[in-house]
């Protein structure tokens, strides 16, 4: 793959603080390798002092065997935030063992569920991933006591088991560097390139210490239309407004579309279109073939084996889904749960044809004053960019006007 005009532009960049802004499908993984193996080639930064920053330990592991195959071994970091913290919490903080035991977001969120079971019969029938979800903290706004009964016999069984937990570690490295303790600063003298990679999906902690961090070079990689992730705790804000927290900044687009046909990318950006906060770009089709759109309504479950055949033509299909709870219906309808998965677990991913589940399971619990009109669009835009060739969104007969399927179905009439 030769280097698009834009991505020449943005390997070749100087400035301080640099902005891009990655539509779906335009190649970003493929740019940032290039970008580090231009670093690395130029000696512009010792690899060693290259942070490369991703969402999830799956990113890190692609980034870096991409990274050995193009440049072969190297000494450039690759890691999660948490992953990073932990490194330098074990190499530099003494007070800490580099035998450090950490609990994770399951384990954490086992506890809490284990600790709501206790309390079932004042909490009702309030799904338990609703009240623990970071974005709308319904427990601790209708349940206030239990909450903070709960979060203190968290603080103990973690001190009783000598545990961190992921906010644990980013929190200490911040306190190290707000306090200039001698271990933190010393941390912070190993790198000088920070490169974050999904920065649509960070969190004003995570924007706080790279602003303790300061490095002498920092570029930000992410597309605010991709923001999925508000239940953990994140928002665009920090995209969003990046001039606001790094000035002054150099923005940089990456518009064209790899992966798929015209209409399917016309089809995506129709609910972006709704939303008020976003990053306006033109997405342009790499393809010249149209792609396959079908909109569909159907009246019950059982009417979904009608599409069985479309999604056996290629075991590479995939049903999209809002929720769990729907893999479940469609497993039991027949279909095959290797071929069907939520909408975030396919977020990075591409399909030949995606049938898309908009009948059921968007609402998640959740009052319909209290959804999140913007974070769903986006969802449902992740869920239409998945596909290469042909798509395939699928309704039921009207719910009624408040009823967020019915109204995502309408914007596709």
């Amino acid at each position: 793959m030769e280097l698009s005009e834009e991505q020449k532009l943005i390997i070749n960049e100087s400035s301080k603080y640099l902005q891009i802004i990655a539509a779906a499908g335009s190649g970003k993984t493929f740019t940032l390798i290039e970008l580090v193996y231009n670093l690395i080639k130029n000696s512009k930064f010792p690899e060693e002092k290259i942070l490369l920053i991703t969402f999830s330990k799956k990113a890190a592991n692609e980034i870096h065997e991409r990274l050995i195959k193009k440049i072969g071994n190297n000494k450039v970091k690759v890691y999660t935030f948490h992953a990073y913290c932990l490194r330098i919490i074990s190499i530099y903080n003494t007070k800490y063992s580099k035998d450090l035991k950490i609990i994770s977001p399951e384990e954490k969120s086992a506890f809490y569920k284990k600790e709501l079971i206790n309390e079932k019969l004042l909490v009702g029938g309030i799904p338990y991933d609703l009240l623990l979800s970071t974005k709308n903290p319904y427990l601790q706004r209708l349940f206030p006591e239990i909450y903070n009964k709960i979060e203190l016999n968290y603080l103990k069984f973690k001190g009783i088991n000598n545990l961190l937990d992921f906010d644990d570690l980013v929190n200490i490295y911040m306190k190290g560097l707000e306090q200039n303790e001698d271990w933190a600063l010393k941390a912070k003298m190993e790198i000088s390139y920070v490169i974050v990679d999904e920065f649509q999906d960070t969190d004003f902690i995570q924007l706080k210490w790279l602003q303790l961090i300061n490095p002498e070079k920092l570029t930000v990689v992410g597309d605010d239309w991709q923001a999925i992730y508000g239940f953990r705790g994140a928002t665009t804000e920090p995209f969003l407004n990046f001039e606001k927290f790094f000035n002054p900044v150099k923005k940089l687009y990456l518009t064209m579309n790899y992966r798929s046909d015209i209409n399917i990318i016309k089809t995506s950006i129709i609910p972006i279109k709704y939303n008020k906060f976003n990053i306006k770009k033109d997405v342009v089709p790499f393809s010249t073939n149209n792609g396959k759109v079908g909109i569909i309504k159907i009246k019950s479950d059982q009417d979904w084996l009608k599409f069985k055949n479309i999604l056996l033509e290629n075991d590479k299909n995939k049903i999209l889904v809002r929720a769990n709870y729907r893999i479940k219906k469609l497993v039991s309808l027949g279909f095959p749960e290797s071929q069907i998965s939520t909408i975030h677990k396919a977020k990075g991913l591409e399909f030949p044809t995606v049938i898309l589940d908009l009948s059921e399971g968007w609402s998640g619990g959740e009052k319909f004053e209290d959804i999140d009109f913007e974070e769903e669009r986006r969802i449902l835009y992740v869920s239409i960019s998945r596909a290469k060739n042909k798509i395939l969104i699928i309704g039921k007969e009207n719910y009624g006007e408040k009823n967020i399927e019915s109204i995502f179905y309408d914007y596709f009439k």
